[in-house]
């Protein structure tokens, strides 16, 4: 669909304003969890549910919702699922019970579920390829901002209480106008039966594989294995498949969903670890640690913008260089310094963050090169799902690692201590930064390769 610069504009905006809502929304929850659990007398187990339950709908929603777009248009997903997040709002804002207050994040996770989908597949259905980089890379920067601004904006509004969170979130309904005004009308396509029998296969996987990963369970692991087989023999065996096999055909959108899930675990790694490792080692609060981890996210929240642009000048290529150039500096000098002075780590933070931030366009372009335009929705709602399974996963992982594997610092550079698991996390992180480096080398100068000799070939002919 071709639309003019103005029109590009205007989504663009209208993505930056409502994506921070889906990341504010479960930032500002967090800190309010200690206020619900006292209102209602639930346990802290108990209440973390609240956080839980949508996280889980949110996984399979933005698969869900890419599948939808491709069938039912853009426009009408984003009203519903903007209309949902606001209605199961004003639920959680009024409930009297915690039951009820679940019952309302349920419909706001299926509401918010629609955001990160949408905020991939808009720039793919609609941003023109030569200036969808800056799209990619504003809409990133506006995520960067999210974070920054969600806890802050959390315990300010818990402050007088925590229903006043839910205000907030739904003061998203403002959008909705904008939503039937600026996005395009498409023309619904041809519908397909959706296989629900598969979204309930793939459900259970997600379900099971991210309760076995919280609770340490090797029984509901192999239930998820079993789901995820069934799944595959569903697929392989439907006249509809709920995932088109297709996709994985293009080796862009391959190595692109692998070396984002690597940006994105390493980038969740390195901001869940390091407000541990300033607590336990540096024994600071979280006044201090918030000012400590602000100046990273503030900085790539500026520079975002800057790395969507780079892409669409200097291609995906160049700015994945340099994105790997900066996490590989900034995770080796995190594992070198730490226990060191504090201050040290909020400034190789930067780097790493901004290497992430810089990525995050560059893959997402990458990945929607070669998509078909049919199923573009679908696409970029399987490579969403990566990454938010990639996020359990990683979070789990490294959690474990650091309660209990204690061995020395493996660089020699690092100080010994308590610091050590830190210092072997970083230097793990640096390590899958480099990784990343190969498959940039074997992907995309393989694929450069190949193009030249089928070049020389043609011209032999």
């Amino acid at each position: 669909m071709n639309l003019s610069i103005a029109e590009e504009t205007k989504i663009t905006r209208l993505l930056c304003f409502i994506v921070p809502f889906a990341i504010i929304n479960s930032y500002m929850l967090n800190v309010a969890l200690p206020d619900i659990a006292k209102e209602f007398s639930t346990s802290p187990s108990t209440t973390s549910w609240v956080i839980t339950v949508s996280g889980i709908i949110s996984a399979l929603g933005a698969l869900i919702y890419g599948k939808l777009a491709d069938y039912y248009g853009i426009r009408n997903l984003a009203t519903f699922g903007v209309l949902l997040f606001s209605i199961g709002s004003l639920f959680c804002f009024l409930a009297p019970s915690y039951p009820l207050l679940l019952i309302g994040r349920i419909i706001q996770g299926i509401g918010v579920s629609s955001i990160p989908s949408l905020a991939m597949t808009i720039p793919v259905r609609f941003i023109a390829l030569e200036r969808r980089g800056k799209s990619l890379g504003q809409v990133a920067s506006m995520m960067a901002f999210a974070g920054i601004i969600g806890p802050i904006l959390g315990g300010i509004l818990t402050g007088f209480h925590w229903r006043y969170l839910f205000l907030f979130s739904l003061s998203i309904v403002i959008a909705l106008p904008f939503i039937r005004k600026w996005l395009p009308n498409e023309v619904p396509k041809k519908k397909e039966n959706i296989d629900i029998f598969s979204a309930g296969l793939l459900g259970a996987f997600i379900v099971s594989l991210m309760e076995s990963i919280t609770l340490l369970n090797l029984w509901l692991l192999l239930f998820s294995f079993v789901f995820f087989v069934a799944f595959l023999i569903r697929q392989k065996k439907s006249a509809h498949p709920f995932i088109p096999f297709s996709l994985f055909r293009h080796s862009s959108y391959r190595n692109g969903m692998f070396m984002g899930a690597l940006n994105t675990a390493t980038n969740f790694g390195v901001f869940l670890v390091t407000p541990l490792f300033l607590s336990s080692v540096y024994d600071l609060n979280g006044y201090w640690i918030g000012l400590l981890l602000a100046p990273a996210a503030a900085v790539s929240a500026l520079l975002g913008k800057y790395g969507g642009s780079l892409t669409d000048r200097k291609g995906n290529r160049y700015v994945l260089i340099v994105s790997i150039v900066l996490l590989s500096f900034g995770f080796l000098s995190l594992s070198t310094f730490a226990g060191y002075t504090s201050w040290t780590i909020a400034i190789f933070l930067i780097f790493t963050e901004v290497g992430y931030i810089f990525m995050q366009p560059a893959i997402s372009k990458l990945v929607s090169s070669n998509l078909p335009a049919e199923h573009s929705g679908v696409g970029m709602g399987v490579y969403g799902l990566s990454n938010f399974l990639t996020i359990a996963i990683a979070g789990a992982i490294i959690t474990k690692a650091v309660e209990y594997i204690k061995v020395p610092a493996l660089n020699p550079l690092s100080m010994a201590g308590e610091s050590s698991i830190y210092s072997n996390l970083y230097l793990f992180f640096f390590l899958l930064a480099l990784l990343n480096l190969v498959l940039l080398y074997k992907f995309m100068y393989k694929e450069k390769e190949k193009t030249t000799t089928h070049s020389i070939a043609d011209e032999m002919k």
